[in-house]
């Protein structure tokens, strides 16, 4: 692989994106996909999503920092980045739908390489997944700035992790031969192995697990999309006379793996000098988890009696186990899962089960995070659903209405200004406001403390797309709940 010798004369910017989507199916029932993996806070106090950020800006300025996310998620991971840097606020990019790695970062590309900027296109561009665990701050910069160097030469990098066990889960990098300017050729990338072949990379000492991190100077990235993925280069290219997110549905499910990485002869891979793990299995949760004098990892309301070796987790009421060995019990308030630790591969086809199905189960928790608060179903039936809802100070859902369903809200706390056709009242602790179907009306907050009523649903169609919704402060476009 010949090196090139282009390194700039002056330095060029530097920037991050982060990749925030993926629904995280193998930690199932915790996660789901209106709240995966990322978003949750596994191993301490922050979230993954916080925890990559965190790390992220000790080497790059908030202003070149970018977050692409499902639209989906975008108000939540607002929420857990305010706290970290409110310039981060404005740099949350959102995806109409799930299209894997390679357009979305190209969706992010298109703020760092904007169309009247051309001298962007020598920017270096880190690409970080958002649900990894990395230790050692000093080693992450380390290697960072290793790899930076080799991009402005031109190469496209990726971070290769020593593995530490035959791991089945995990694609592998075989490197070739070293390179002078430190790191070493690519050889080629591997799927995830079956077992024996997990070992013998293990053995081969010349075998990474592929971190799923990516560093390359803007210009050969975009330069590789336009030769190797002309469906995306067309799409790209042709951003000036459209937004960028038109068209993104019909875009190939592309990764940057398949459709660049394994297609390019200017690659190379530097060996991390970090602790890595991508904490994605309930395996991994256990094994970095703090555990207690019988090796068990508890967390959350658990009474445990004369078990070893286990993940126990609750999330909703008490979890009580008794002569448990080795076994992983995860509990939320509407499912739990249970199954040896040596099985926790098979989680995903519980998920798929599930969703195969037609179970809400994978899609969501009781309790859904929106914009403007949360709600939580508190009970359901056949033709009726009872909900609690809390609205922030300040905030208000959206003017909408339903065809199948009426509603019936009572106010616990709080002061609520209700909208019904047109006419508003306030509403306090106590009062009451029945919703007609194909009433229009709107919820909104205009006090200082949160708002919290109970919602009573009735009808033959309860589900959440049965909403027409005409205003919004959040600017949503499609139909979802409130």
């Amino acid at each position: 692989m010949p090196i090139k010798r282009n390194a700039p004369k002056e330095s060029p910017a530097r920037h991050a994106i982060i990749l925030a989507g993926g629904s995280g199916t193998r930690l199932w029932p915790l996660s789901r996909n209106l709240f995966p993996k990322q978003l949750l806070a596994l191993n301490g106090e922050l979230t993954l999503l916080q925890q990559t950020v965190r790390r992220v800006l000790t080497a790059f300025a908030p202003q070149n920092v970018w977050v692409v996310t499902n639209e989906e998620h975008v108000f939540e991971v607002r929420s857990q980045l305010r706290s970290l840097n409110p310039v981060l606020d404005a740099h949350v990019l959102a995806e109409p739908l799930a299209r894997n790695t390679l357009p979305a970062v190209l969706l992010g590309l298109d703020r760092i390489v904007p169309l009247e900027d051309k001298a962007a296109d020598e920017s270096l561009v880190a690409v970080f997944p958002s649900d990894h665990l990395l230790e050692d701050l000093e080693g992450f910069r380390s290697s960072l700035n290793q790899a930076m160097g080799l991009a402005a030469r031109g190469l496209f990098v990726t971070f290769g992790v020593l593995p530490r066990k035959p791991e089945t889960g995990y694609g592998y990098i075989a490197r070739g031969k070293q390179l002078e300017e430190g790191g070493y050729e690519v050889e080629s990338f591997i799927e995830k192995p079956k077992l024996e072949k997990a070992v013998e990379f293990l053995k081969s000492g010349r075998h990474y697990w592929n971190s799923g991190v990516f560093v390359f100077r803007a210009r050969e990235f975009l330069s590789a999309v336009a030769a190797h993925t002309p469906e995306l280069w067309s799409w790209w290219s042709g951003r000036g006379a459209a937004a960028l997110v038109s068209g993104y549905g019909a875009l190939p499910n592309l990764s940057v793996d398949y459709g660049i990485a394994e297609k390019i002869e200017d690659i190379a891979v530097v060996e991390a000098r970090f602790d890595w793990d991508d904490l994605g299995n309930w395996e991994a949760i256990y094994r970095l988890g703090k555990k207690d004098e019988a090796g068990n990892v508890i967390q959350g309301d658990v009474l445990a009696m004369d078990c070893r070796d286990c993940l126990l987790i609750s999330k909703g009421g008490k979890l009580a186990v008794v002569g448990l060995r080795g076994m992983i019990m995860i509990q939320t308030r509407d499912a739990t899962l249970t199954c040896p630790l040596t099985d926790v591969q098979r989680v995903k086809e519980v998920v798929a089960l599930l969703k195969s199905q037609g179970s809400q189960l994978v899609e969501s928790h009781l309790t859904v995070k929106r914009p403007w608060g949360s709600y939580s179903v508190l009970e359901e039936g056949q033709h009726y659903k009872i909900k609690r809802i809390e609205v922030l100070a300040g905030a208000r859902l959206s003017l909408q209405m339903h065809h199948h369903r009426s509603e019936h809200w009572v106010v616990v706390s709080g002061t609520a200004l209700v909208e019904i056709d047109g006419v508003e009242r306030l509403l306090v602790e106590n009062q009451a406001v029945d919703i007609a179907k194909a009433t229009t009306h709107r919820l909104a907050n205009p006090g200082k403390v949160p708002l919290e009523i109970i919602e009573i649903q009735s009808g033959p169609y309860l589900e959440e797309d049965d909403i027409v919704r005409f205003d919004d402060v959040y600017g949503r476009v499609k139909q979802e709940n409130s």
